[in-house]
């Protein structure tokens, strides 16, 4: 039977953080990559010594050092969209010779997920209140004010490197994936001359 692997202490602490805000057990092991038994054996060993308790490591040791994981995470952190092959090659370049499996092993342990990207950006604050206050600009417009307006969607598109749409992006949370996402896209509003 292949042993489990033992999971971080970072991944750990951010299990008991969202338990402590309120999060259920369910959205937390989705959130974390993990089994729900696997939060609930946490958080209990965390209420019966009052902190996240990291097992005794037992096995072969480590290929890499602390030292070079926050290479990786730094690597990591410089463009999302790497894949593990290019992100192993810059590690290389920083004298960590690694196979590929190591480099998601220890992206897994930081609590990095390979997900896909979101196709548009989410709305912020900002732009909720910069749509309400146009809206509130133009409630009063008659038929013939919006027949000289024309509405176009429309994207940045990249000539020759392939649909951005299966854009994957190395990410902590699903919180944190909101932030990331394939194409730019924004809504054009154009007055059309009343000449026409």
């Amino acid at each position: 039977m292949t042993p489990t692997r033992e999971m971080s202490l970072e991944t750990k602490e951010r299990i008991v953080k969202l338990l402590e805000e309120g999060n259920p057990s369910r959205m937390v092991a989705k959130d974390v990559g993990c089994s729900q038994s696997a939060v609930s054996k946490i958080w209990t060993k965390y209420k019966q010594h009052g902190m996240v308790v990291k097992a005794k490591c037992t096995g072969r040791p480590r290929k890499t050092l602390k030292r070079q994981d926050k290479q990786l995470k730094a690597i990591c952190l410089e463009n999302r969209k790497s894949t593990t092959k290019q992100m192993k090659h810059k590690w290389e370049e920083a004298g960590v010779n690694v196979c590929d499996r190591t480099v998601r092993n220890r992206l897994k342990e930081m609590g990095f997920q390979y997900r896909k990207a979101k196709r548009k950006p989410a709305l912020t604050p900002k732009h909720k209140r910069t749509r309400l206050q146009w809206a509130k600009e133009r409630q009063s417009w008659t038929v013939d004010d919006w027949m000289k307006v024309v509405f176009s969607d429309e994207s940045i598109i990249c000539i020759g490197q392939g649909d951005d749409a299966g854009t994957f992006v190395w990410c902590r949370s699903i919180l944190e994936l909101a932030s990331f996402y394939a194409i730019s896209s924004f809504l054009l509003l154009h007055q059309v001359s009343s000449k026409c």
